[in-house]
């Protein structure tokens, strides 16, 4: 995955006490010209029902062509998905747009999935980000995006063992000799976490010898859902980057979501590809109220890089409003 740069990237916490929507640039102004415009959330494409994301998306900026637009989720990996579906256009350029907003509803749907009140006890954070990316060839000043994939637990006694050496594998993959990078805790106060801390202790010690841990951003019970890669990149992002800087996220159904980006000037490594790349394709329908999200359904696991995906055109929200 050479050869993608890092053009922006901008955090739009939610407010407590004001309107949120004058703060928040319309789709399409963040990379004129963009050719595809991704949207997506770990609340899944029920979150197009709000109203405030329909008035926001009706005021994308126009420029010449229209672009694709979008919808992509997988869990609190749904931006790591959007990656993999830029990877897998045909687009040169995109805006990548992570909605986790307002808290109220992402809340209603960590419930649902027994992530929040009565389940693991996790509280939403809500917030809206945007990251925008271009394939060719990077300037010397560009930060790169060098890999991304998103791994999932296979059936068995043993997934949560291959797993982490697959994730393992991965690291060691991108790692340029003695080269340390910042490795950025995935942890978060669930049970699947301290699980995996525990197994990448065990079976990941040669993958993490050589890398410099950074504390996760999710302290205590808050979470950040999609959200969390990037507040930690932008972060890394406030200074140049002296080493390479590893995301991962944690994701219902046993899923795992990397990614690394380092500096242009810095030696590319030619890591092994994670494996295809599964849109599972999904009509612009929505679940009926209090229906667990669709990443809790086991006929959705298993299966790496696999995500949702539903294209959208002019009238993709309101088909949400009405269905």
């Amino acid at each position: 995955m050479n050869g993608v740069a890092l053009h922006g990237i901008r955090l739009f916490p939610w407010p407590k006490s004001r309107s949120f929507l004058p703060t928040l640039p319309p789709p399409g102004s963040e990379l004129p010209g963009a050719e595809l415009i991704l949207f997506c959330s770990s609340g899944e494409v029920e979150v197009l029902q709000q109203p405030w994301v329909v008035e926001w998306m009706a005021r994308e900026v126009r420029r010449g062509t229209a672009p694709r637009r979008a919808f992509v989720s997988m869990a609190c990996a749904s931006w790591y998905a959007a990656v993999l579906e830029f990877m897998r256009s045909d687009c040169r350029s995109a805006e990548i747009w992570v909605i986790e907003a307002c808290a109220d509803f992402i809340q209603e749907r960590l419930d649902c999935a027994g992530l929040g009140c009565g389940g693991e006890g996790l509280l939403a954070n809500g917030g809206v980000a945007c990251i925008s990316l271009r394939k060719g060839d990077a300037r010397e000043s560009d930060v790169r995006l060098d890999d991304c994939a998103l791994f999932s637990k296979p059936a068995g006694l043993r997934g949560t063992e291959l797993l982490i050496k697959r994730y393992a594998q991965w690291l060691l993959a991108h790692q340029c000799g003695d080269e340390r990078a910042d490795w950025v805790s995935f942890a978060i106060e669930t049970h699947w976490s301290r699980q995996l801390q525990a197994g990448l202790a065990l079976w990941g010690k040669d993958a993490m010898r050589t890398l410099v841990s950074q504390p996760s951003l999710e302290q205590g019970k808050d979470h950040y859902m999609a959200l969390k890669p990037l507040h930690e990149l932008a972060t890394h992002l406030q200074r140049p980057l002296v080493r390479p800087v590893i995301l991962t996220t944690l994701a219902a159904g046993g899923r795992i979501g990397c990614a690394i980006f380092r500096a242009s000037g810095d030696d590319a490594v030619n890591a092994t590809p994670a494996g295809d790349i599964l849109p599972i394709r999904l009509p612009p329908v929505a679940l009926p109220s209090g229906a667990p999200p669709r990443y809790c359904e086991r006929e959705y696991r298993y299966r790496d890089n696999e995500y949702f995906l539903t294209e959208l055109d002019e009238s993709g929200p309101a088909l949400l409003m009405h269905s």
